[in-house]
């Protein structure tokens, strides 16, 4: 900051009014205070679980060791247990630990989109049919796969009205997207 020509550090309580003064940091706020309940219950959870890894992993190890007795006289009887037996329990117990670390490392990411539209039914809905025309694309390509040739081509499959319409909702798309894209 900027005063009588010298510069000055801006303190730490003037950065936060300056970020409080930002309407989406707000919102945010009043998100996060909204389900402060949830967050405190959430936030607990994940200190114990990251806190008490080796001990977790630990029993998950012993369970598998208790399995691994009675495996012999059941494995004649049940198809699976055989299984059990090449378990490596200190690289489960490791990707336990793992995974609970990088599932807190997550959790900002995973919120956002859980908050975000992403979430909306109708989100869902187009995706999954995005999915389905990935699919049905990828097999019909493989199938032809030269595709139409040149301009003309084109200009020819541009007729067809399943085209057509893709081509509209992918413009539609776009142009929303572009809406969200911040202004130069």
């Amino acid at each position: 900051m900027v005063a009588n020509g010298q510069i000055v550090a801006v303190s730490p309580e003037q950065q936060l009014r300056e970020r409080l003064a930002d309407p989406r940091v707000a919102e945010s706020l009043n998100r996060l205070l909204d389900h402060a309940d949830l967050l405190a219950v959430l936030v607990d959870g994940l200190d114990g679980f990251v806190h008490r890894g080796d001990e977790i992993s630990a029993s998950l190890s012993s369970a598998v060791d208790e399995l691994r007795g009675p495996v012999g006289s059941l494995s004649a009887r049940f198809s699976g247990f055989d299984e059990l037996k090449s378990v490596d329990r200190q690289g489960l117990a490791d990707s336990v630990s793992s995974l609970a670390a990088a599932l807190v490392a997550a959790m900002p990411a995973m919120n956002k989109i859980l908050q975000s539209p992403l979430m909306d039914p109708q989100a869902a809905e187009v995706l999954a049919g995005m999915g389905t025309a990935l699919v049905e694309g990828k097999a019909a390509a493989e199938a032809d796969p030269g595709g139409p040739k040149g301009l003309f081509g084109l200009w020819r499959v541009s007729k067809d009205k399943d085209i057509s319409r893709g081509l509209g909702f992918l413009v539609q798309v776009a142009r929303a997207f572009g809406r969200q894209l911040p202004h130069d």
